[in-house]
């Protein structure tokens, strides 16, 4: 789907700059009081027509993109990662993530038997051990250790969902902009909490771009990137007393 993506919008940029570049031309050799001086409207008229099939190709594309992560999605939904569990040679990792889980989250239900696949995931990497990917035979299994997960605090060992790799940076973007606190993931799905104290399901870079604006200076006080700095907002009266209101009601 990216390379889709990515193919539409090299599209719709060579077309825009080849329509302008014709244009400039078209202008520059045909007097406004020549007959043919009409080709000039049917070639803004045959721009707009190009323009506006693109944007719909492009929004079949953001659908069907979306359709596929709600699928991948939910054939991974009884997938859970664990990392910072060290990694020995020759270790058997099933046995070794049921030790971490049952060690620290003390369930009694947590057995090889309820374990349908468990690995590592990418390559070896002597500096850092790799993600424990543990695939559940039962889903309700799964959400118990999710929703059991803040038994690992302090622990060194940490709980992930298995997101596909787009849902996964817009999550990363999503930490960077309004911090690790107000972000989360719950059912593969992306969750927001926006400076106002509502919930946003994220499920593009576009929908994280509207909680953005919406949160204004709020939440660039939380990640202090890709906003305006408050020597910046201190030019605008409006922005420094929006700022000053959410300091007041900030619990």
């Amino acid at each position: 789907m990216d390379s889709i993506q990515n193919s539409i919008a090299e599209l719709s940029e060579h077309f825009n700059a080849r329509m302008a570049e014709f244009q400039r031309n078209l202008q520059n050799s045909i007097p406004a009081t020549s007959p043919t001086s009409n080709i000039t409207a049917q070639f803004n008229s045959f721009r707009s027509f190009v323009l506006t099939a693109l944007d719909g190709l492009q929004q079949q594309v953001d659908i069907l993109t979306r359709k596929y992560e709600e699928i991948e999605m939910r054939s991974r939904r009884k997938i859970l990662l664990l990392h910072g569990i060290p990694e020995t040679k020759n270790e058997k990792v099933c046995s070794v993530a049921i030790k971490t889980l049952n060690d620290h989250l003390k369930l009694s239900d947590i057995s090889v038997d309820t374990v349908k696949r468990c690995h590592r995931l990418g390559q070896f990497n002597a500096d850092k051990p790799r993600a424990i990917l543990i695939k559940f035979t039962d889903l309700a299994l799964r959400k118990k250790i999710w929703f059991a997960k803040t038994a690992l605090k302090n622990s060194g060992v940490t709980m992930s969902e298995f997101l596909t790799k787009e849902r996964h940076n817009i999550f990363l973007a999503a930490r960077q902009r309004f911090g690790v606190t107000k972000c989360w993931t719950k059912d593969g799905q992306i969750v927001v909490l926006g400076s106002d104290g509502s919930h946003h399901r994220i499920f593009k870079m576009a929908d994280l771009n509207a909680v953005s604006s919406s949160s204004g200076v709020a939440a660039a006080s939380t990640s202090g990137a890709s906003f305006p700095s408050t020597s910046q907002s201190q030019k605008d009266g409006k922005v420094i007393n929006q700022t000053r209101s959410k300091r007041v009601i900030k619990k």
